[in-house]
């Protein structure tokens, strides 16, 4: 089978995470561009994809309902297998919907799309920390991480293209064909892991699971270790154009310099973290980011800082650090995941990391307007290597095979 070989898994995962990535580069990327040209407002547009990306922050709550249906005896497959379905269906149903014409509905639809991809992404990571041996976790997430890149960025930019030779329809029958292929390869490969049915725990064990010493300090290294980068993610649009970049340049750097240094730095990550361990490629993503994102502070607190071309270099160097960063501490959070009630944990982790995210950006943007761009990223990256003394307090063994 395919799962019985490292390459088997690492191509099994990967192309999964595609089917996740490529409806997030329709919806996130290609959607709002075609309903722009439709002459739909920049506000209307912003408050769908916002609405449509809520099932993804509250994906941490797929966790226990995926854990406790696996007490009752459901397999993975069944989950992954039901979700991509339904993902297909109300994917399809957007080619019936006059989009500049029916907000409402398009929106109810991406959000029930996005609830059953969230879920899907919940059973596929569950899958992942059950079969993969440890000592692969590194190699599996750079290619999960991979995956789903180029499946965002190649439909995100097909799509377009797509739609302006086909019409509003082609791109949804090319995003469900690409959703729903792979299921045969869910229905054939994935194996039929041992199901051994219990009573659902009390809500006590449940927080218990969360409370102990590594999963607080999990929770507490996903809080802060992203900091820096995630508000410069933010920003680097306006950076760019501040620094009299054209927008062809732009578009390149979103386009190809970005996803291609993400894909870069993840699977380099992989390599690096199965030699050294996932708890040590982490440390080492989160000093490389806070070394890069640091001179990038220095330089524009003590000077006019880079011009374009130099902030271009600088960004596209940062971005294959933070793609090695996340291969490296997905890993790790696999890895302390494992155990009982793995989904629900994992699930949680994950969201701590999207709770970053959210509390570096609203926070960069208040610092910037009081102390500038170069002392709120110098501000952010010293709140990210508080990450560093939580990484080795956890209790693991800092070995090869383990976190």
């Amino acid at each position: 089978m395919l799962l019985e070989s490292p390459a088997g898994r690492r191509w099994f995962f990967a192309i999964l995470y595609a089917t996740e990535g490529a409806p997030m580069g329709f919806i996130w990327w290609a959607l709002p561009t075609l309903l722009a040209r439709a002459g739909v407002g920049v506000e209307a547009i912003t408050t769908m994809t916002a609405v449509a990306t809520l099932p993804w922050v509250l994906k941490f709550l797929a966790g226990p309902l995926v854990d406790a249906s696996l007490m009752r005896g459901v397999r993975l497959r069944t989950w992954i297998l039901t979700s991509q379905s339904a993902m297909v269906v109300s994917l399809a149903a957007l080619a019936f919907v006059d989009w500049p014409n029916e907000l409402t509905l398009l929106t109810v639809l991406l959000v029930a799309h996005a609830v059953c991809a969230a879920t899907q992404d919940v059973a596929i990571d569950t899958l992942a920390i059950r079969v993969v041996p440890p000592a692969e976790l590194g190699r599996i997430n750079g290619s999960m991480q991979a995956g789903m890149l180029t499946g965002r960025a190649l439909v995100a930019a097909g799509t377009v293209a797509m739609a302006g030779a086909f019409g509003p329809a082609a791109p949804i029958i090319g995003v469900s064909l690409v959703v729903a292929l792979p299921m045969l390869l869910v229905a054939r490969a994935t194996p039929e892991l041992p199901v051994v049915a219990s009573a659902i725990p009390p809500v006590r064990a449940w927080l218990a699971a969360l409370s102990g010493r590594n999963a607080l300090l999990a929770i507490g290294i996903a809080l802060t270790a992203g900091a820096g980068f995630e508000f410069l993610s933010v920003v680097i649009g306006p950076l760019l154009v501040q620094a009299g970049a054209t927008d062809g340049q732009v578009s390149t750097f979103f386009g190809v310099m970005a996803p291609v240094g993400l894909v870069a730095g993840a699977l380099f990550s992989g390599r690096v973290t199965d030699r050294v361990a996932p708890l040590r490629g982490t440390a080492l993503g989160i000093v490389a980011i806070a070394v890069l994102v640091g001179a990038l502070g220095v330089a524009m607190a003590t000077g006019p800082g880079p011009d374009a071309g130099a902030l271009l270099v600088a960004v596209s160097v940062i971005y294959v650090a933070i793609g090695f960063f996340t291969a490296a501490s997905y890993a790790l959070f696999m890895r302390l995941a494992r155990g009982e009630l793995v989904a629900t944990r994992f699930a949680v982790f994950m969201a701590m990391t999207n709770g970053c995210e959210a509390w570096a950006g609203f926070a960069g943007g208040r610092f910037q307007g009081e102390i500038g761009y170069g002392l709120t990223l110098l501000l952010l990256v010293g709140i990210s290597l508080v990450a560093l003394p939580l990484l080795w307090r956890l209790s693991v063994n800092r070995g090869k095979s383990s976190a």
